[in-house]
Formats: structure tokens, sequence, C-alpha cells
């Protein structure tokens, strides 16, 4: 088939669209972009909140009850009753021309299967550093790295063992599905030059693409047509804090370092497991207020207050990008950061990357910026060439190359089995 044809490409995630979340917020960007470009997109994830509308695209998967995932959200397994539903959806809605698969866990998982039993060519995006979040932050990392590597061996086997990179043991265990997934692909997309040098270092040999994720151009638009608020020199610094309330990003510590710096503020936005906790330590009256939990919003919320905002704190330090880097790229605020990884996404300039992610290091660098609000006026002018980098528009001719790369391997392996 030509790309200049139209795709129906059928997306599996477990993460259902009507959720929040940056992987969330990448597929919708991917989705919109591709349906804007003709291409028809059909989506397998679990159900939607209770509050989600109805939508066509989506074909919702069965999840097992009482069970659910570290953000709260449903378990799907690919188990016979939606190996039936997929099958079906596929026939009544077909033909589908490639799978895309977000994930890696249970509907990922059935999305790889599905392409395989009806032939189709299958592209996986990988952008998870499970290895490290289950290390750092789970409260029992080698038993859940067992757990993992178990469930996701049942359905989708590695066949040779990983290369030896001098990973601890619980590491090595979180990597393997990881790897087993990738090898079970045709064409693997990651967001990052140095997740691909992960991959490809333990063992990954199919063909690996670097394509940022993106943000709607459209949204991009509005946000930027709409005035930008005049800045208080006087004011505290304003800081903000975007995105799950979760153990491996760090919102508990983001507070702590706000403690630190008396003349600043910090504006919390997102939702989670943590929601109780971040809730009750942002009403410490020791805080004088300074703390602010605004909850789940919408992203063109999440964008205009960006420009609001003096800096963004970033406390995660096991991202492979991070929605909330490029939407601060776009909106010009400059990042406060501790993962080296994650200066691939910072521009040069455009923001600080502390020597280590403690409380008083970040502490330090805000106080600093507190008081030299100049380096702030530096940063954001070294911002401002890279605005229109996240556009999602300036990343789907890239994605398109891996799907076309996708279908012509699939079309050679025909023409080998006809001749």
């Amino acid at each position: 088939m030509s790309m200049a044809d139209s795709l129906h490409v059928a997306v599996f995630t477990d993460f259902h669209p009507a959720t929040l979340g940056g992987v969330q917020t990448a597929m919708r960007s991917l989705c919109d972009s591709l349906r804007g470009r003709g291409h028809r997109v059909t989506v397998f994830c679990p159900a939607a909140p209770e509050s989600a509308a109805t939508d066509p695209d989506i074909v919702e998967l069965r999840s097992v009850p009482a069970l659910t995932m570290s953000s709260g959200g449903p378990v799907v397994l690919p188990t016979r009753a939606n190996r039936r539903l997929i099958a079906s959806a596929f026939a009544e809605r077909g033909p589908i021309d490639l799978v895309h698969t977000l994930t890696t866990y249970g509907c990922g998982i059935a999305g790889i299967r599905a392409a395989r039993e009806h032939a189709i060519p299958v592209v996986q995006t990988m952008q998870s550093r499970d290895d490290t979040v289950i290390e750092k932050y789970s409260p029992a990392p080698y038993l859940a790295a067992v757990t993992m590597r178990l469930l996701h061996g049942w359905f989708v086997p590695l066949r040779h063992r990983p290369v030896s990179t001098g990973d601890s043991r619980t590491a090595r265990l979180a990597w393997r599905p990881l790897i087993a997934q990738a090898q079970a692909t045709d064409r693997v997309v990651v967001p990052t030059q140095h997740f691909a040098r992960r991959l490809a270092a333990r063992g990954v040999d199919r063909p690996i693409h670097v394509v940022s994720n993106g943000i709607d151009d459209e949204l991009l638009d509005r946000i930027h047509a709409s005035a930008a608020p005049d800045a208080n020199p006087d004011a505290p610094l304003r800081a903000l804090w975007c995105g799950r309330l979760s153990a491996e990003k760090r919102p508990l510590e983001a507070i702590e370092v706000v403690r630190l710096v008396a003349d600043c503020t910090l504006d919390l936005y997102g939702s989670g497991p943590l929601t109780e906790q971040v809730g009750s330590a942002t009403a410490d009256a020791a805080l004088n207020g300074r703390v602010r939990l605004h909850g789940e919003v919408a992203q063109s919320e999440c964008l205009a207050a960006m420009r609001d905002h003096d800096v963004l704190l970033l406390t995660s330090d096991c991202d492979t990008q991070g929605m909330v880097l490029l939407e601060a790229v776009a909106m010009g605020l400059p990042i406060v950061y501790c993962d080296p990884e994650l200066a691939e996404t910072v521009p040069e300039a455009g923001g600080a990357l502390v020597p280590d992610p403690s409380v008083e290091t970040l502490a330090d660098e805000l106080k600093s910026l507190a008081h030299d609000r100049t380096r702030l006026q530096a940063m954001r002018e070294a911002l401002a060439p890279h605005a229109d980098e996240p556009r999602q528009s300036r990343h789907l001719a890239g994605i398109l190359a891996v799907y076309a790369a996708a279908l012509a391997d699939q079309s050679e392996a025909r023409s080998d089995r006809d001749r």
C-alpha cells in the first residue's frame, strides 16, 4: 500500500483517551493528527471513566474486576474473550492496515497478538522506564519485577537472554518484558536517543526509530493567541509542578523543596494515588498557603498556567521524555530538573540541571533563581527559538515514515514467499 492512500490504524493502549496523563496526551495528539491527514484510527483500550462520552472510534476491552494498575486504571489481560472481541472489531471495522501499540501491558500485548494472528504489520512505541520505576519506587522491587516478567512472558516469551549491561538483578528482570515486547514487533518507536541506546544495548535488534511525542497544533495556536499575563518581578518566584501524583513523579518532594525556599510559591496540577497525601502536605499551616493543589485539569489549562509561572519544577528522575517538558518548551517556561537523561529534551540554556535529585539541591537552585531573576529571562530567550519544535505536525511525518517502512517490510516478505 502506498502512503498516499488512507490507512486504517488500530491503536492499542492500556490508558483510555479520556483519562489524563502524559501517555494519553501524546496518544490523543497522534490520533487527532492522523485523522487530520485523512487516516482512520480505531483505539482499543480499557473501559472509559463514567464521565466520558461514548466514542465510536474506541473499542473497549474487558478488564479484570477488582484489579487496578499502579496508576489506578483498570487492568486488561489478553484473554480469549478479548481476543474474540478484537477479531470481531477487526472484521466489522476492517480492513486494518497496521497495528500501533503504545504500551507494553495487557492491551499492548493483545495488540501484538492480534497483529500476528491477522498478518498485519505492528509498530510499538516504547517510552516507559519500568526498570527505574520498579527499582526505585516499588514497595517490593524484586517481587514486582518477577511478577511482571512472568506475566508478560506467559503471553510474549523472550527467546534469548538479554545482553548483560551490568544491571542489577531487579533491573534485569524489569527489562525483560520491554525487550520481549520490542522483539515481537516489526518496528520500534522511541521518543529519545538515550532510550534507543538503552534498548539496543540490551539486545533489541528490531529497527528503532526516534520520533518525539508532540502537542496538538490547534491547541498551541489557541493558547498563543490569548493574551499573556503580565509578570510581576516583585512577586515570589512562581513554580509549577504538573504530573501524576505518584511516588516516581515525586510530588511530595516538590512540596518539600518549596518549603525550603521562602520567596517561592508552588502550584501542583494532577491527580493519582498520592492525592490524599499531597493534599495534606499542601494544607500544612507552616507553608502559609504558598503551595496549592489544583487537581486534574485539561491540557489547555495546564498550558495556560505555564504562561503565568516563572519556572517548571520537575522532580521526576525516571522519565524517558515527559510531555510536561515539551509543554514547557512550547510555552517558553524555564525548567529546573534533576535527571541528566532529560537534557536531550530541554534546549541548551533553557533550563537548569541540578547535580543530584535531592530536595536540598533543588531548593538551592530555586533560591538562586528567586534571587537573580535575570537568569529566568535568559532561559526564556534560549527557549524562544524552540517553541514550535513540540508541535505534532513536525513529528507526524516521522511516524508515517515508520508506518511506510513496516508496510514495505510486509510487502517484501510476501513477495519473497511468492517466489
